[in-house]
């Protein structure tokens, strides 16, 4: 590619984001001998995947396991593609959900969750067994997309609540069914098809947790990229992506400086990409209109808590405990997404369980989180913060005693918090939504703009680091097979 007068750099390919799918494809290309530079907004790489430190303790920004780690799923298939299989160090964690009166443990395997349901259930278990058959039969047929089977085309419309009441009348074993993924949407808003396929996923690889926090993936997939000749750039922010003749040819920072490039890749929002980065003039006719259509997942509410207290003597012995208050949290949800203020279920995560360095000797990390609106219907975030904050604690003072007595350090983000750092739109927690209308709806890895790629959670295959991983490599690819 000959450098034209005028740019400040010339790269092959420029990656806007350090999102783990955006290094996933700088990590690619590089190796391939391509010149890649990745340009970060933030000063830190990862976006939703990144770890801050207050005061000797180290919290995870956002997310808080990985399923499969890298030992099976599509995070090991990605980074042994990649060559960096043994770069990670992952402690397998579980998982308790706790319900009025009932406490539900993770375990691996497929048949775990179906044969407890049937031992609480009994006067269920036909429709238990029929259930998770269906289920099952979705997750080997989801493999096969975009072949829409005749059972995908049965429930690409419906949602996981529809599916459930085809088997089991128990609203109490619908909860428990749901409880894996009840806790970032409601039943009726959860896609039957992409539900089923996450809950096998998870349920076959286990949830894992890597040594020295969240920040150590995407810390790994920088160094690898530096040692392939790749570059990374922080507090750079692209403001704009240039179409010439019809094709992404360069991006401009917001300092001004420009860079050409043969291809270019958005690891961050879709909508921003398009919209900001690119522009409606130099968009396909109706494209936005297509835009439109599609549904942003909610947004979350964490609170980070240092403490010297040890969780496990009151009895939170899980890394990540799931609370739900009430089997039936329909009314809790319907005003959250009204925009009200409403706690439907929350978690409490202490990776100090699994990697004590995370912490001064003998203290812990702490991190409760719920689902949050990114517009509060009559009221601010500047207003709520803090009494959503307190009202959390107290909360989770229910299974940690006196909790609020031994709070070292305490911070909290609301979802504007989330779209800063990410620059997510809403704050959104997952991309696109995986609610029922959205089934194969999300954008494709290569866009509508010759030379232009997305990367991250808002393209195929979805949310979630194992998936965000996918979709860089796909990325990659596609501009290695251009």
């Amino acid at each position: 590619m000959a450098r034209t007068a005028g740019f400040d750099e010339q790269v092959q390919v420029v990656v806007i984001g350090s999102g783990i799918g955006g290094l996933a494809c700088a990590v690619h290309l590089a190796k391939q001998g391509l010149k890649v530079k990745v340009f970060e907004q933030h000063h830190i790489p990862g976006g939703c995947c990144t770890s801050f430190s207050r005061k000797g303790f180290k919290f995870d920004a956002g997310v808080l396991h990985l399923t499969g780690g890298n030992e099976s799923g599509a995070f090991e298939r990605v980074v042994t593609a990649l060559g960096m299989q043994d770069e990670f160090a992952f402690r397998e964690q579980t998982q308790r959900f706790i319900f009025p009166g009932l406490t539900l443990d993770s375990s691996r395997g497929i048949d775990s969750l179906p044969r407890q349901l049937g031992m609480l259930f009994p006067r269920e278990k036909e429709g238990i067994e029929g259930l998770f058959a269906t289920i099952k039969s979705i997750y080997d047929d989801v493999k096969h997309l975009p072949r829409l089977t005749p059972l995908l085309s049965r429930y690409k419309d419906k949602s996981f609540q529809e599916l459930m009441d085809e088997y089991v009348r128990d609203p109490e074993l619908k909860a428990l069914a749901s409880s894996n993924w009840h806790l970032w949407n409601p039943t009726w808003k959860n896609s039957a098809i992409d539900y089923s396929a996450l809950l096998v996923t998870e349920q076959l690889r286990g949830y894992f947790y890597p040594v020295g926090g969240m920040q150590a993936i995407p810390d790994t997939f920088v160094r690898i990229l530096k040692k392939h000749g790749g570059e990374i750039e922080f507090r750079a922010c692209v403001d704009r992506i240039l179409v010439g003749n019809g094709r992404a040819c360069w991006v401009r920072l917001r300092n001004g400086r420009s860079v050409q490039a043969e291809h270019v890749v958005s690891n961050v929002a879709a909508r921003a990409t398009f919209l900001n980065l690119v522009g409606v003039e130099s968009l396909p006719k109706g494209f936005t209109a297509s835009l439109d259509q599609l549904e942003i997942s909610l947004s979350a509410f964490y609170v980070y808590l240092g403490v010297d207290i040890d969780p496990r003597k009151h009895g939170l012995v899980a890394p990540e405990t799931i609370v739900y208050e009430s089997f039936d949290n329909s009314k809790e949800w319907q005003r959250l997404l009204d925009g009200g203020l409403s706690i439907p279920c929350f978690g409490i995560a202490v990776p100090t369980y699994l990697d004590p360095n995370l912490a001064p000797p003998g203290k812990h990390a702490v991190i409760l989180m719920t689902m949050a609106p990114y517009n509060l219907a009559g009221k601010s975030w500047r207003e709520e913060k803090d009494r959503f904050a307190e009202e959390l604690v107290r909360k989770a003072e229910k299974l940690i005693p006196q909790l609020s007595r031994h709070i070292l350090v305490r911070e909290a983000a609301t979802p504007l918090t989330y779209e800063r750092y990410t620059l997510n739109s809403l704050g959104a927690a997952m991309g696109w939504a995986f609610t029922p209308g959205m089934f194969m709806k999300r954008p494709d890895q290569k866009t509508p703009i010759p030379n232009l790629y997305l990367a991250g959670h808002w393209t195929v295959p979805g949310g979630g680091v194992p998936a965000v991983a996918l979709s860089g490599l796909r990325a990659a690819r596609r501009i290695l097979g251009s």
